[in-house]
């Protein structure tokens, strides 16, 4: 009787079923068991962008990835108001372990200044309490007065006690003895408009009105006409009124 042979497989495709299997065991081993470990990242997150928001918003959306938000923090801005988030630490876009914490830098506002109390004082003293308060000094406005006694300050706009931003301007009206000096009024026809008002209104004079007229052969903001003309007197604490250029 002859043997039957028993069916097998080759052992070629044996040995290429067994490098098959344990090249895929080995990814699956690398991919989540030693990759995690060696990198650190198991149960991590992508922090999400959260400056420029209100902090419950931002605590909403830190939440959604498992993630927490501490304030540890607060500074004045003119670019957020108050609560709204300024810094995050670490920063958008980075990897976090879940549960961990954002800290945070908050806006507490606009830093805000009380304009000082200037009535009667001296144009000097005056400076000086601007100064003190954070503030600055915007238009002298001048007018004049036959009774006897020192130049003193009438008022300030905004007026004395009201809450202004830092660093605003404060514009004084200040109250002089005696009779204003008149002067030839120089022409300004052609010039650039801010140079010319800042130059008016520190030598004491108001630019009063200003306005648009479409030009497109001017630059911008170009003087095209003025009254007083050029030529003309003008006492010392005048107004002037502008018309200058624009291209839209």
């Amino acid at each position: 009787m002859t043997e039957k042979k028993e069916k097998g497989y080759h052992p070629v495709v044996v040995y290429l079923f067994a490098i098959v299997g344990a090249f895929l065991g080995g990814i699956i081993i690398f991919n989540y068991i030693i990759l995690p470990i060696v990198v650190g990242r198991s149960g991590t997150v992508i922090v999400p962008e959260i400056k420029g928001m209100m902090i419950r918003a931002a605590e909403e959306k830190c939440a959604q990835s498992d993630l927490k938000l501490m304030v540890v923090g607060e500074r004045y801005s003119s670019e957020f108001p108050e609560g709204y988030i300024l810094e995050q630490d670490p920063g958008s876009g980075e990897s976090l372990k879940e549960k961990r914490t954002i800290r945070v830098i908050i806006s507490s506002g606009e830093r805000l200044e009380t304009v000082p109390v200037t009535r009667n004082e001296s144009l000097r003293q005056t400076e000086l309490l601007l100064e003190s308060a954070h503030l600055q000094k915007g238009r002298l406005i001048r007018i004049f007065s036959h009774q006897e006694g020192p130049n003193r300050i009438v008022a300030t706009s905004p007026p004395q006690g009201a809450w202004v931003p830092v660093d605003s301007r404060i514009d004084i009206l200040l109250s002089m003895t005696g009779e204003p000096r008149v002067f030839m009024m120089p022409d300004l026809v052609g010039r650039d408009l801010p140079f010319v008002k800042e130059r008016l209104e520190k030598s004491g004079f108001h630019v009063s009105r200003v306005v648009n007229r479409l030009d497109p052969s001017k630059f911008p903001n170009t003087i095209l006409s003025q009254n007083p003309p050029a030529g003309f007197s003008i006492k010392e604490g005048g107004t002037i009124e502008l018309v200058v250029s624009t291209v839209d």
